[in-house]
């Protein structure tokens, strides 16, 4: 840990590294982060390579999955190390070399100064972001919306996975998602717990060894994630507004049915068939929101 970092109070930093097939990067990643962190976890998740020996050899503790079960479950994995060890900050950073981990002290410095509770790192708080492809740029604003209509606001940077907690903020998350959308869904429940979030400018590589997902392919899959995601946490936004919107669209189309009636004494089929249609999905969406919306205020109370 940094002198600086003593100074501030001696905080107990723990820095978590979940990760799949890494033993290129591992290695230099962890022995960056030990400069910064009283410890550094890695969370080998089924990895087939030599993920666990490596990280182990270069000084960090390894928690192993014996099955490969998501980013999701790593991070959680993560969480639970650290309230057992009595941390007082977790950084999570990715182990493929892309973050740099001399950043750490920027990163923990707003909690430290207890300007927040939670800090994102962000590629995209300086204009144009710092040498990112176009099109990750147009990939991550699509995905940064979809987060913002599950309940997170003022976020430029939704899928970075180089973040810090405080310590009181360990029991604001649920880790339902397994997959790649845990970002998003970290940020709806940091949100919906109202913790204080903060931003700051990191530097990303995109010269290191990349990942062997299409970035395509990858992408909609985290947004298919996130919108399930959205219809968990916001039951009224995902089925109760576009409920609605359709049962206005239907009795509109069934007035207009009778406008017609009432000019020409003919009768509209076609606008009759999918206005009906449009109050009946409508009326079953608005009654789906309720009803999921209901069992999730008694969740939530219980």
């Amino acid at each position: 840990m940094s002198e600086s970092t003593l100074e501030a109070g001696k905080p107990m930093v723990i820095v978590a590294i979940p990760c799949y097939n890494e033993e290129v990067a591992i290695g230099s990643v962890v022995l960056k982060s030990l400069q910064h962190a009283d410890r550094v976890v890695v969370i080998d998740d089924g990895s087939r390579d030599r993920t666990a020996e490596v990280a182990r050899m270069a000084g960090a503790e390894v928690l192993v999955h014996e099955k490969n079960q998501g980013k999701g479950a790593g991070i959680r994995h993560a969480f639970e190390y650290a309230a057992k060890v009595g941390a007082d900050i977790l950084v999570l950073i990715d182990g493929d070399g892309q973050h740099n981990p001399d950043e750490i002290p920027r990163l923990i410095e707003p909690i430290i100064n207890g300007e927040a509770d939670m800090v994102n790192g962000s590629r995209f708080l300086v204009k144009g972001g710092h040498n990112v492809p176009k099109y990750r740029r147009v990939g991550q604003e699509v995905l940064t919306i979809a987060t913002t209509a599950g309940g997170s606001s003022g976020i430029t940077d939704s899928q970075n996975g180089f973040r810090a907690f405080h310590k009181n903020t360990f029991g604001a998350f649920t880790f339902q998602s397994k997959g790649m959308a845990i970002e998003s869904e970290m940020l709806m429940d940091a949100a919906r717990a109202n913790l204080r979030i903060k931003e700051v400018q990191i530097d990303v590589r995109y010269d290191v060894a990349g990942s062997t997902y299409n970035p395509v392919a990858h992408g909609m899959s985290v947004l298919a994630s996130i919108i399930k995601l959205i219809s968990q946490k916001r039951p009224l936004l995902f089925f109760c507004l576009p409920g609605a919107i359709a049962m206005v669209i239907g009795m509109g189309l069934l007035f207009l049915v009778l406008t017609i009636f009432n000019d020409t004494h003919s009768f509209a089929i076609g606008y009759t068939m999918v206005g009906m249609l449009g109050i009946i999905i409508g009326t079953f969406a608005v009654f789906t929101g309720l009803t999921l919306s209901s069992i999730q205020s008694v969740k939530t109370s219980n």
